[in-house]
């Protein structure tokens, strides 16, 4: 007879923020109940965590109230209050044969030690996605990253299953590179994107323009890196080497803040890895301008 899980765990959320918004109607639709969402005692955290339960069928609780409740709980919150929730948390008793999840990417499972000497099995599961208010991903489209103890990665490896999304170890010690990682392929790309926004207006487009000329250029580069990589994606004037389109771009983006500074950081990356008809050249044009 195959083996079947009688229940799927109950899970308590500790947030209310982005990643938890998301989250919380993905699991409930793959059957897991959610028992609680837990706020800080700010009025705005209470008012997000109360609207959040209302859609999850759960209660609403502060973290002062906040134990173990449920099979499992889900620590979604920032990353500088993580250590203090663990050890606030800790404190409660009934933490025996508990799992609790964090979901930093750039924080290991030791941040919940309190929680493991308390009896929990303890991990980090990092959903590897962006999450921003009013734009919800499709949780079987987001990678996660997971390392711990083992029956909490058991226990993650089954949710992250039944999200019909992908799951894959991570060096504890390598969690910090590996959130960089994010930090490239989202954040700071939009820091680069404000940026082209700001060389647009100086070109005497507004940020709609900008915006919509750019859209087809970002949409096509992107296909292209997925299904190429990254040399066979790269082209332009740094690649054919135009010195003086270089030259002329260093010269003007000197008049829109902080684009010169980052055209020359990402000229100099791409001098790195990505094929250039003139390396020497380019070095020696960023040393003079």
């Amino acid at each position: 007879m195959p083996h079947r899980r009688t229940r799927r765990p109950t899970i308590t959320l500790i947030g209310a923020g982005n990643l938890a918004h998301a989250l919380g109607p993905a699991l409930r639709a793959a059957g897991y109940g959610i028992d609680a969402v837990v706020a800080r005692p700010l009025a705005s955290s209470r008012k997000r965590a109360a609207a959040l339960a209302k859609k999850l069928r759960a209660q609403a609780i502060t973290l002062q109230d906040a134990g173990p409740l449920s099979d499992i709980t889900w620590l979604c919150h920032t990353d500088d209050a993580l250590a203090e929730t663990a050890r606030r948390l800790a404190r409660k008793p009934g933490w025996q044969g508990k799992i609790v999840f964090h979901s930093s990417g750039a924080l290991s499972s030791e941040v919940l030690s309190p929680l493991r000497r308390a009896g929990a099995h303890v991990a980090s599961l990092h959903p590897m996605m962006t999450f921003v208010s009013g734009s919800a991903p499709r949780m079987r489209d987001v990678p996660f990253a997971v390392e711990g103890d083992r029956r909490a990665i058991d226990a993650a490896r089954m949710i992250v299953k039944d999200l019909g999304a992908e799951i894959f170890l991570i060096n504890r010690k390598s969690k910090t590179l590996y959130h960089a990682l994010g930090s490239f392929s989202s954040p700071l790309m939009v820091a680069t994107l404000v940026t082209a926004e700001r060389v647009g207006r100086a070109a005497g487009l507004s940020a709609g323009q900008t915006r919509k000329i750019m859209g087809p250029i970002l949409r096509q580069t992107f296909r292209n890196y997925q299904q190429r990589g990254a040399a066979a994606a790269f082209s332009g004037p740094i690649k054919r080497g135009d010195l003086d389109t270089v030259r002329r771009h260093l010269r003007e983006l000197k008049r829109v803040p902080g684009a010169s500074e980052v055209y020359r950081a990402l000229v100099k990356s791409a001098l790195i890895d990505l094929p250039s008809a003139k390396r020497k050249e380019l070095i020696r044009l960023l040393q003079k301008s």
